[in-house]
């Protein structure tokens, strides 16, 4: 029984055809009486004798399996212990995997095609094989119709016999039918060895025909039987030859090919087999045709002198000659004699050749594409492994780009087959590609190349001493992937080789450093002959896109991408499935260079508007399952031309390669362009189109053509964002595991708050959804400093006055946090900082609402259920209310008081002690008199909610709070950069001035110019210039009038924003605690809006050394004088004193009573009118009010007014454009100072 079972014994299962190997170890395993454990351990319980029997069973199966896994596999399952663990992982594993390959094997047997070149029988196996698969997977295909099949796909040389075959009406089977082909085959190479050169042979068998006179030509030939007439009088006359034709069965006299004589009907043939022949006379002769570029094969006669022009005669039929289409066909290159069509075969080289070498209709043509231009012979391999599909290449096949690009030399004398494992040699060489650099400055490209399994890793350089470094990074990875250690190292004696740091390095982790011989580069030929592959196929890629020779980096490491899986000749497997472990799948690969339309990712997505940029394919991303693109027509913001973004999403045009076109200029068929592509546009707007020498002249418009900013790609431009859209693209993507804590952390907030209970669904109820939303939470610098998930609830879903009432909740102003810091700079508070983990979770609700359960945590069992939520959820109306209304409950029953000039301030202060709580949704800012009050908070707050201390505060809301000894700065040089860096203005030339003084702005009465992204950009600038920037206030607000029409002079004006941004990064605002009194600024300038005749208004308020609150606007009323527009300004700017002196009154660390704040103005006819008891003016109602208004908070000693010069008004930046050196003296006024 054990010879019977080690007779069954299976092949070790490497990762392929498991369903193969499946009942292989299936049977051997029920004949070793041990399979019966891997449905698991019996119900009940068992005896001592069964258990026994179990356990050992159980020590066989696993045993047994492992025995019969590949080295690889056995490492990762060698730690289960247990039957159907290992049977199920197993079946989970690989079963998926083969069930995924059923669409691909039913394309490959559809798709299959027997050629000529190969054993007709082995191809029917092939077929046979492929049927057999598909029944493993279920699908069964009749015996007869896999039969018929195997008819069908013979070759065309069979096509008579499988006539046959169809007309004797009877059934095969695939056994019998194989056998048939066996005894035909074997019959026609008999025939063919019998007749030898001279004979003839059975239909379109190719001989060779010796020319006799000169003895100097030799041409094919072949013959077709189907229109012979055979003449059964004279058994000699098949045996005569013709001396003009060459031809048995004719004599020269009766010759159709002799002049003046016609082809007798006969002889006119319609097939597609060739007769060549020749005159002796330098000439030839005979019937041939050739294939279209859409794979037609015309049959034409053909007649030649080496000398003279070459001629070819179509035969007349008029079926072929309404399906030809002669681009050549003229009165002088085209013409009917004696029945045949006649045409000069010179005209048809000359205009056609590139037609058929540019055609990329056939299959084997893209494929030869998408594989970087490799030979054909790699080609025929990876088709018979299955890799890609099968198609007959013709031999001698040649493409245009790689006879241009490639120079093959002689090879030198092949090295015996060293049988080593991996890492125990590696190659390695470093090459430049004649000086070019790449498009983020690479010069070199550098090889290590594996001798075991040839697969190849690329590195790009900057400089050779570069070298080194790539070499510990490849050490690096290549042991952590394998758990091997490189034994040996060959290289040449180039100077990035033969330092004293290499080897140093070398020898302190063991690795032999092999040398060339000096001037010996073929002792290094396999890193050689690489970099030789690598440069031949980055030449033709490039000439056949048509991209700038800068490209030849993306272009590298896309054909070593390709070249790692495709089959080395002398391996019959690809280098990726031996280093690996696996076969690679070769679908997803597309054509280098060609046009691909890419999805834009949903966050950039407009509901009217493009959903797709045009771009050029760059590659694979590295680590990543996406491609590699170059934008070069795009309509969508932050998706600019000339940058890179990876995508997964995409439409391939493999036949268009837009570079190509742009540069050369060559017209594309119209059928295969698609209707949207255009050369690339230019940009929308230029870094830098006024100098500083013209800024007190009128502007000049420019008559340059503003180009595209066209960056590098060695670096990685990451415009589509990787965030993941749902749970199941989480627990996919590469941080999957930090998604995954993320969820769970989120989970159990929602869990330990009781956020709902789990019911039935009410009748009639429709149950809000819910979805899972992940953030990365990003530092100041732009690293990553947490991953988040909220589950989030549908709220759009909500019924107004059904499932929720108010919405309304405050948060704190910005103005009231700069306020706060510029005290704790003032008193020497402590500030501190605390996140509230799931804030909205905390909200109670007053309404009954249900949910769905959320993806990945529904209740097993309980699928048709939902949850009754008990608290509030992230997404629903209610929720910020409920959480404001909670936090404000908890914190007033605790002794805390409300700030009723901000009601997100809370205080509490008692025995010389104080502390001031500031809440912006979920951020908290703690200032406190000592780390004592503060902990005591802190403590406090962790009791009611799930807090997270982050300590001393260092950003807040993307602000960054830098504290020095007795002054807190507040900075966003890291936001300032990123809006240059997404705008494309990093680059730029300074500005040092925000505003043009000359410059006077009007509606734009044409077409907008790139309207979106002037909103954008203006969007950007307001949260920088109402946060820390007051210096840009004026120049955004006059700016923001125009986000509905921009023009050429308004895109102008927000450029020198970003240039004076470009100049100012590090501008940061300084409190330096003096003087701890507050005083306000106010101005106006009287009609700067000339469209609408209004003025501008300008405040400005100081505290502790620094701006803490500022605003520029457009008036809302007309006014009729300078004096007017400056009581309008003025009446502003009061009521913000009036609300600050407000929320000062209501803090503890303020000294009481608050004084009158100074308000300064530079016009002192509105002095005089305020401090006037007499009301004589002769203006509207709406400056009359406000002058009363203003009058009443003097005289209640809310404000007290004072004249100021113009020069030192603070408040005059705000209202129009001014001078480097008033800017820049008024920026150190409000506490702007660089860094």
């Amino acid at each position: 029984m054990a010879g019977f079972a080690d007779a069954l014994r299976p092949d070790k299962f490497t990762g392929v055809h498991f369903k193969r190997w499946q009942i292989r170890v299936t049977l051997w395993l029920t004949a070793m009486k041990c399979f019966w454990v891997s449905t698991g351990k019996p119900e009940g319980v068992l005896t001592a004798e069964q258990q026994k029997q179990f356990e050992e069973a159980t020590t066989l199966f696993v045993g047994c399996i492992l025995s019969v896994l590949g080295d690889r596999l056995v490492e990762v399952y060698m730690h289960m212990t247990d039957a159907k663990e290992l049977w199920d992982a197993l079946n989970t594993k690989f079963g998926a995997t083969d069930a995924s390959n059923d669409l691909y094997i039913m394309e490959q047997f559809h798709d299959y095609k027997m050629a000529d070149n190969r054993s007709v029988v082995e191809q029917a196996h092939e077929i046979q094989t492929m049927a057999k698969e598909l029944e493993l997977l279920k699908c069964v295909l009749l015996d007869k119709f896999v039969a018929g099949c195997i008819i069908a796909k013979l070759p065309p040389s069979w096509r008579s016999f499988g006539t046959a075959l169809k007309h004797k009406r009877q059934e095969y089977s695939v056994e019998g039918l194989i056998a048939s082909l066996d005894v035909e085959e074997k019959a026609r190479e008999k025939d063919a060895a019998s007749k030898g050169d001279g004979g003839q042979s059975s239909s379109n068998v190719v001989h060779k025909a010796q020319n006799k006179s000169k003895g100097k030509y030799k041409a094919q030939q072949t013959t077709n039987f189907k229109k012979q007439k055979k003449n059964n009088n004279n058994p000699n006359q098949d045996e005569r030859t013709c001396f003009v034709c060459g031809q048995v069965g004719h004599l020269a006299r009766k010759c159709p090919q002799r002049k003046g004589m016609k082809a007798p009907a006969g002889q006119t043939s319609k097939s597609a087999n060739v007769t060549i022949g020749n005159t002796g006379d330098g000439s030839g002769y005979g019937r041939t045709g050739f294939h279209r570029p859409n794979g037609e094969w015309v049959t034409c006669f053909c007649s030649w002198c080496w000398h003279g022009r070459s001629e070819v005669y179509f035969g007349k039929d008029r079926a072929a000659e309404e399906r030809v289409a002669c681009p050549f066909y003229r009165q002088e290159s085209c013409y009917e004699c004696g029945g045949l069509f006649r045409f000069s075969l010179s005209d048809f080289c000359n205009k056609s050749v590139n037609h058929i070498c540019g055609s990329v209709d056939d299959e084997a043509n893209v494929w030869h594409s998408r594989l970087c231009h490799i030979n054909f012979g790699l080609m025929s391999r990876l088709s018979s492994m299955c890799l890609i599909p099968k198609f007959s290449i013709v031999k001698g096949s040649k493409c245009h780009s790689c006879v241009q690009s490639k120079q093959p030399r002689k090879p030198h004398k092949a090295v015996e087959e060293r049988n080593l494992a991996p890492l125990e040699l590696l190659h390695s060489d470093l090459c430049e590609m004649n000086g070019v650099l790449t498009k983020g400055g690479k010069r070199y490209f550098m090889t290590f190349i594996d001798d075991a399994t040839r697969f190849c890793y690329v590195y790009l350089l900057k400089t050779k001493d570069e070298a080194l470094d790539y070499f510990k990074i490849y050490k690096a990875e290549v042991k952590n992937q394998l758990d091997r250690k490189i034994k040996r190292l060959r290289s040449d004696r180039g100077g990035e080789f033969f330092s004293n740091e290499f080897d140093l390095f070398c020898e302190e982790h063991g690795i032999i450093h092999e040398r060339t011989p000096p001037y010996s580069p073929e002792s290094n030929g396999i890193a050689e002959r690489k970099n030789r592959t690598l440069t031949d196929l980055v030449n033709a890629m490039l000439d056949t896109t048509g991209l700038p020779k800068a490209w030849w980096g993306e272009a590298l490491l896309t054909s070593n991408h390709v070249l790692n899986r495709v089959p080395n000749r002398n391996k019959d497997k690809t280098p990726y499935e031996i280093w690996i472990g696996r076969k690679p799948s070769l679908s997803y690969l597309r054509t280098w260079g060609c046009l691909a339309k890419v999805n834009v990712p949903i966050t950039k997505k407009r509901k009217l508007g493009p959903k797709t940029v045009d771009c050029v394919f760059l590659g694979y991303a590295y680590h990543s399952i996406a491609y590699r693109f170059l934008i070069v027509k795009s309509e969508v913001p932050d998706m600019h031309v000339g940058t890179i973004m990876e995508s997964r999403d995409a439409t391939f045009f493999e036949s268009f390669f837009p570079m190509k076109d742009t540069h050369s200029g060559s017209n594309q068929p119209s059928e295969i362009i698609p209707s949207s592509i255009t050369p690339p546009e230019q940009t929308k707007h230029t870094h830098e189109l006024v100098s500083e020498e013209d800024v007190s002249e009128a502007p000049r418009r420019s008559k340059r053509q503003k180009t595209a900013k066209s960056f590098g790609d060695d670096f990685t431009v990451y415009l589509v964002d990787d965030t993941p859209k749902s749970i199941s693209e989480a627990y996919a993507s590469p941080d999957a595991d930090y998604w995954k804590e993320a969820v769970r952390s989120e989970m159990d907030s929602i869990i330990a708050n009781g956020t709902w209970e789990v019911t039935e669904r009410p009748y009639g109820c429709k149950p809000v959804g819910c979805k899972w939303v992940f953030k990365k939470k990003l530092r100041p610098d732009g690293t990553i400093e947490k991953y988040k998930a909220q589950l989030v609830a549908k709220g759009y879903t909500q019924k107004e006055g059904e499932d929720f009432f108010d919405t309304y909740s405050p948060v704190a102003r910005l103005t009231t946090i700069r306020v706060l810091l510029s005290l704790a700079a003032s008193h020497g508070l402590l500030v501190h900082q605390m996140d509230v983990k799931t804030a909205f979770l905390n909200g109670e609700l007053d309404e009954e609402i249900y949910m769905d359960q959320p993806d990945g945590f529904v209740v097993e069992g309980q699928e048709g259920k939902v949850c009754k939520l008990l608290k509030s959820l992230y997404g629903l109306k209610q929720a910020p209310k409920q959480w404001h209304e909670k936090f404000d409950k908890t914190l007033t029953s605790a002794g805390f008081a409300v700030n009723e000039a901000d009601k997100c301030v809370y205080y509490r202060h008692g025995g010389g002690e104080g502390v001031i709580l500031c809440l912006y949704v979920d951020d908290i800012l703690i200032f406190g008199t000592n780390l004592e009050v503060i902990n005591e908070v802190k403590s406090f707050l962790s009791q009611n909610f799930d807090m997270k201390d982050l300590g001393v505060a260092d950003v807040i809301l993307n602000i960054k709070l830098i504290r020095g000894e007795n002054e807190i700065t507040l900075l966003q040089s890291h936001y300032v950069e990123k809006i240059l860096n997404r705008f494309g203005y990093i680059d730029s030339k300074p500005s040092p001035t925000p505003y043009d003084p000359s410059l006077l702005l009007r509606k734009n009465k044409r077409i907008a110019r790139n309207q979106l992204e002037y909103s954008q950009i203006i969007g950007s600038l307001m949260y920088l210039a109402s946060a820390t920037r007051p210096d840009i206030s004026f120049a955004v607000s006059k700016l923001s009038r125009f986000t509905s029409n921009p023009g050429d002079d308004h895109w102008r004006a927000l450029e020198r924003v970003m240039r004076y941004l470009k100049g100012t990064v590090e501008l940061g605002l300084h409190y330096t605690g003096y003087p701890a009194v507050l005083e306000g600024y106010s101005d106006s300038n009287w009609i700067s809006d000339v469209d609408e005749i209004k003025a501008t208004s300008g405040y400005v308020f100081t505290l502790g050394g620094g701006a803490v609150s500022w605003r520029s606007c457009k008036q809302t009323i007309l006014t009729r004088s300078t004096m007017e527009a400056e009581l309008t300004a003025l009446d502003t700017a009061t009521v913000e004193a009036e609300w600050l002196r407000d929320l000062l009154m209501n803090l503890p660390v303020v000294e009481k009573p608050v004084p009158a704040i100074l308000m300064n103005c530079d016009n002192q006819t509105v002095i005089v009118k305020v401090n006037s008891s007499k009301d004589n003016m002769k203006s509207s109602r709406h400056v009359k009010r406000r002058l009363k208004s203003v009058r009443k908070l003097r005289n209640s000693g809310v404000i007290t007014l004072d004249y100021i010069q113009t020069a030192r008004n603070l408040a005059d930046p705000f209202t129009e454009g001014l001078s480097r050196n008033v800017i820049d003296n008024a920026s150190k006024e409000m506490g702007l100072r660089p860094m």
